[in-house]
């Protein structure tokens, strides 16, 4: 069984992967690594399929400016951090 091209337990480990990243991320302070992995590579993949959808939604639109604005807040933080 596949979903949108892609096996489904390649998605169950993206899902899974995704839930681990979003417990560290919230258990306190968000650590250096986890903020760079969102600047280059959730928010652009974010606004990469956003974009590309193929026929644009209100989710496609949504997903792009979640993109931006992930890249943007943890880019943000993280230079603060850095300080």
């Amino acid at each position: 069984m596949t979903f949108m091209g892609i096996p489904k337990i390649v998605s169950c480990i993206v899902v899974m992967v995704g839930l681990y990243l979003g417990h560290i991320s919230t258990s306190g302070t968000k650590t250096q690594p986890v903020r760079i992995l969102d600047v280059v590579l959730i928010g652009p993949l974010m606004i990469y399929f956003g974009h590309h959808a193929t026929r644009p939604s209100l989710f496609s639109i949504l997903l792009t400016f979640f993109g931006a604005t992930t890249i943007t807040y943890n880019l943000k933080n993280y230079i603060h951090a850095s300080k």
